[in-house]
């Protein structure tokens, strides 16, 4: 069974690893030509890397927020 500190420490790297997704999605937007080149699917993988980036950090968050509040208690 995982102990609550390794669960905070899988919390902290699933919220990297989605802040990351974020950044390469912005990154993708700004710097290359593939919403022009790929048409509406760029524009759409653009979109869906930076949706699963928000998806892996927004619960992570609450999450970690929840247990951080529990553990003060």
């Amino acid at each position: 069974m995982m102990t609550q500190q390794q669960g905070k420490y899988l919390l902290y790297a699933v919220i990297c690893i989605g802040l990351l997704l974020v950044l390469v999605g912005i990154a993708l937007a700004m710097f290359s030509n593939i919403s022009v080149s790929m048409g509406v699917t760029g524009v759409q993988i653009i979109a869906g890397i930076i949706g699963l980036g928000l998806l892996l950090m927004v619960p992570s968050k609450i999450i970690l927020t929840l247990l951080l509040m529990k553990a003060k208690s």
